[in-house]
């Protein structure tokens, strides 16, 4: 089973690209929750935005994130690490993400 420090290991990969002065300038005005579930180890994490600048990573769900993720923490580890595309997880049904297209849109900018 995955610990809990791993996966918010990898959710701290995600937020230091938030930071990166590269992408900046397109998550300044973002005031928003991303919100992930890990189904095989029944486990939410997520990160609020506020100004574009993410907070702490903390274990625990929220009722109505702005962006959500699901998939598994074998998926996520992929993904992080480049070995799989989003669109790929998408497509074979193995990640699901509920937010709006103009978010997604932007988010794929990270990658």
């Amino acid at each position: 089973m995955v610990a809990d420090e791993e996966i918010i290991k990898e959710i701290n990969v995600i937020k230091t690209k938030l930071t990166n002065p590269k992408f900046v300038r397109h998550f300044k005005t973002w005031n928003k929750t991303m919100q992930y579930y890990f189904p095989d180890v029944d486990r939410y994490f997520h990160i609020k935005l506020v100004n574009g600048q993410p907070g702490d990573v903390i274990k625990g769900k929220v009722e109505k994130p702005e962006i959500s993720y699901e998939m598994t923490t074998a998926d996520f580890f992929a993904l992080n690490h480049g070995e799989i595309s989003g669109l790929k997880l998408y497509n074979q049904k193995r990640l699901k993400i509920k937010a709006a297209m103009p978010d997604i849109l932007k988010l794929q900018k990270l990658n």
